[in-house]
């Protein structure tokens, strides 16, 4: 983690490691006081908080995570921004991801993942999908839904998990 002064970006680097996120290689993501400034007054929450609090999650409680078998899946890639320019990339993510556990359950790993935990943005707003793989179930987490939304991510989900089952 990098930081660059104050007096000319107010910005923080953070690594996003390639295994953590299911990527083909290591990412980087930036973080300004500005976003933590928003997110702390209640007035925005942004996909790099988001990414640095499930890294801080992950760094905190590896052990409980390992042990429920609880996977992310990157809140950058599932954003209805992302979604809505290019569909097949956030379909391809996800299809590799579940083709990944399959090919761990054919190879007898018992360490499958039970649970995606699917951080979703649209219009400023948060969702939390969690899949259960195994089951075929997503349960959403929605503080205020609205039926005039358009839901990009259910599609997407829904043809991504086709692979699995």
């Amino acid at each position: 983690m990098t930081s660059a002064p104050d007096d000319i970006y107010d910005n923080t680097t953070i690594p996003l490691a390639a295994l953590v996120w299911h990527s083909d290689f290591d990412q980087e993501t930036y973080i300004t006081a500005s976003d933590i400034g928003e997110f702390l007054r209640g007035a925005c929450l942004n996909i790099s908080a988001i990414q640095v609090y499930i890294l801080c999650l992950l760094h905190d409680h590896a052990k409980s995570f390992e042990m429920s078998r609880i996977s992310f899946i990157c809140p950058e890639i599932m954003s209805s921004t992302r979604i809505k320019a290019d569909p097949g990339a956030p379909t391809l993510y996800l299809k590799k991801k579940f083709q990944a556990e399959i090919e761990k359950e054919k190879m007898g790993n018992p360490n499958l993942t039970n649970w995606f935990l699917i951080p979703y943005n649209q219009e400023n707003h948060w969702n939390l999908y969690v899949m259960d793989l195994r089951r075929g179930y997503v349960y959403i987490f929605d503080s205020a839904r609205d039926p005039r939304r358009t839901d990009y991510a259910w599609g997407i989900l829904s043809l991504a998990y086709q692979v699995y089952k």
